[in-house]
C-alpha cells in the first residue's frame, strides 16, 4: 500500500475511535443529580408531628431544609411560640400568666440557695433587684395587704404553702418554709409595682426519694375539717374567656355565713397551669355573698389548672384544692 492510501486508512480509523467515545459520553450525563442530594432527601424527609420529639441528630424542619434557623427566629410558615404558651398552641391576648421565668420587665429574682436537706424548717432568702442590679427596697405596693406574697407549690401540686416574708434594710426577704417532704418545689414572688403585678419564680429542690402524685381528676367538691366547698363557673371554661369562679362554702350541710376576712377579702385563689405551673393572677369579686367566695378569671391556653382557694374561719387560714378542665 502506498504512502497516501495508508494515511487514508489511518484517518478513517481515528474517525470510528472518536465516534464511539462520543456515544459513551452521551450515555453518562456528568451533570446528572445523584439520588442522595435530590430534593426531599435531605434532614430525612420526615414530618414531625404536633407535639412530637425531633430525633436526635436531626434538624426537625423537614425535607429540603438547608440549615436550621437562627436563635429565636422561626421556621418559615411558622410562629414562634410565645414564652408564656405550651408549644404548638399560640398565647391568647391579655394573657396574665406569670411565674415562668426568674425574670420579668426587668426584675430579677436572687435566691440565697435553692438546695435544702432534712426535714426540719428551710430558711429561704431573697431580693427582687432591677435592671441596673439594685435591690428593690421601697418600691413595693401593698396588694392584698402584703407588699410580696409567696406562694411555694411542690412540681406536682400535692403540696402548697403560701407565706409572707420578712423583708429586712438591706432589701433583703427571709422566711421559714416547711418543705418537709422530698421534690422539686416552684417558689413564685408575687408584688405589685407602678401599679403592675408581677410573679417571678425559681425552682427550690429538697432531698430524698420523691414520689411524684398525679393530678387528681375534677371534682366540683373539696373538703377540709369538716367544711365543704363547692367549686361552679358561670359558663363553662374556655380559653381566653373571662369566667367567674364561685366557691360556696359550707358545714354540715348549712352554709357557712360568717367567713372572715383574708388578706382584704373573703378569701384568696391561685391558680397554676399543669405542666409549667404558669401562675395566673385572678380578681376577688364583690358578687359573692355569704357563704360564697367568687373570683374574675381568664384561663389563656386550654389544658388542666390546679386551683387553690384560701379562706378563713374562726381565726385560722385553710386550703382546698381542685383540678379544672379548660377547652379550646
Amino acid at each position: 500500500m502506498n504512502v497516501p492510501a495508508r494515511l487514508a486508512a489511518f484517518a478513517a480509523m481515528l474517525g470510528l475511535a472518536f465516534g464511539g467515545a462520543a456515544l459513551a459520553g452521551a450515555a453518562i450525563d456528568p451533570t446528572e443529580e445523584e439520588p442522595a442530594a435530590a430534593a426531599g432527601e435531605h434532614g430525612g424527609g420526615e414530618t414531625q408531628a404536633a407535639g412530637g420529639d425531633t430525633p436526635h441528630g436531626g434538624d426537625g424542619h423537614g425535607a429540603g431544609a438547608a440549615q436550621p434557623p437562627a436563635a429565636g427566629d422561626a421556621p418559615a410558615g411558622e410562629h414562634a411560640p410565645a414564652g408564656d404558651a405550651p408549644a404548638g398552641e399560640p398565647a391568647s391576648a391579655g394573657s396574665e400568666l406569670s411565674g415562668l421565668a426568674v425574670s420579668q420587665d426587668g426584675f430579677t429574682l436572687e435566691p440565697d440557695r435553692t438546695y435544702f436537706a432534712g426535714d426540719r424548717l428551710k430558711r429561704f432568702s431573697f431580693r427582687i433587684v432591677d435592671d441596673r442590679g439594685r435591690v428593690v427596697r421601697d418600691e413595693y405596693e401593698r396588694e392584698a395587704e402584703r407588699e410580696l406574697h409567696l406562694v411555694v407549690v411542690r412540681r406536682d401540686t400535692a403540696i402548697y404553702e403560701h407565706v409572707h416574708p420578712r423583708k429586712g434594710e438591706d432589701g433583703t426577704w427571709s422566711v421559714d418554709l416547711e418543705l418537709r417532704e422530698p421534690g422539686v418545689y416552684r417558689a413564685f414572688a408575687d408584688f405589685q409595682i407602678d401599679g403592675q403585678k408581677r410573679a417571678l419564680a425559681t425552682d427550690l429542690f429538697v432531698a430524698g426519694d420523691f414520689k411524684p402524685i398525679p393530678l387528681p381528676a375534677p371534682e366540683p367538691v373539696s373538703e377540709i375539717d369538716g367544711y365543704s366547698v363547692e367549686f361552679a363557673s358561670s359558663q363553662p371554661l374556655q380559653a381566653g374567656q373571662a369566667r367567674t369562679l364561685t366557691f360556696s362554702i359550707s358545714r354540715g350541710g348549712r352554709p357557712m355565713e360568717n367567713l372572715q376576712p383574708y388578706l382584704g377579702a373573703r378569701g384568696h385563689l391561685v391558680a397554676l397551669r399543669e405542666g409549667d405551673l404558669g401562675y395566673l393572677h385572678v380578681h376577688p369579686e364583690e358578687g359573692g355573698g355569704g357563704s360564697a367566695v367568687a373570683f374574675g378569671a381568664t384561663f389563656p391556653t386550654a389544658g388542666r389548672y390546679r386551683l387553690f382557694l384560701q379562706f378563713k374561719t374562726g381565726g385560722r387560714v385553710r386550703t382546698v384544692a381542685y383540678t379544672v378542665e379548660v377547652s379550646r
